[in-house]
């Protein structure tokens, strides 16, 4: 894919201007984001957490260099999947008073409760209560979203199989 309709941002607020004026009417745009802190370069982080305050997504990314990325940023279909990590950073957003209506009009069910466990990877959870228990010592928020990584792997059963692996091995 090209790398067209590359923004010159450089900063959260530029890229925050860019969608108040532009986030109805354009596709897609591209911008370079920074992995690590560097000057003159937006993070990624700080770009996700824009792009959701308007219903915007991050999709494909295309390395630039070691520290470098180019990231391809698009409005978000309405019925996306969302990982709970997003979730998360969009209620912060709202928290803080960033979100937009754009935004919130493509939030799916934001209820903490709305969150389920796969059978298959509860079983596994539940098969060594010595992990088990210690996994309900852990914030909620992070078992949803190390859980949620891992669930999103299940139309890979082989990929999900050695993450599931390495978290209870790791728990």
């Amino acid at each position: 894919m090209e790398i067209d309709n590359l923004l010159p941002i450089t900063t959260r607020q530029e890229l925050r201007n860019w969608l108040e004026a532009n986030s109805t009417t354009k596709k897609y745009c591209w911008i370079i984001v920074s992995i690590k802190p560097e000057l003159n370069k937006i993070q990624y982080l700080d770009a996700v957490e824009e792009i959701l305050c308007f219903g915007w997504i991050d999709g494909i990314k295309k390395k630039v260099s070691d520290t470098q990325t180019a990231q391809r940023l698009s409005p978000r279909a309405k019925k996306s999947p969302w990982t709970e990590l997003n979730k998360e950073r969009s209620r912060r957003m709202e928290r803080l008073g960033l979100m937009t209506d754009q935004g919130r009009n493509v939030l799916p069910d934001m209820s903490e409760e709305s969150f389920e466990i796969d059978e298959i990877i509860a079983e596994k959870l539940k098969a060594d209560m010595e992990i088990y228990e210690k996994f309900l010592t852990f914030p909620e928020l992070y078992r949803r979203i190390r859980i949620d990584t891992i669930q999103n792997y299940k139309h890979q059963p082989e990929l999900l199989e050695k993450r599931l692996d390495k978290f209870l091995k790791n728990t």
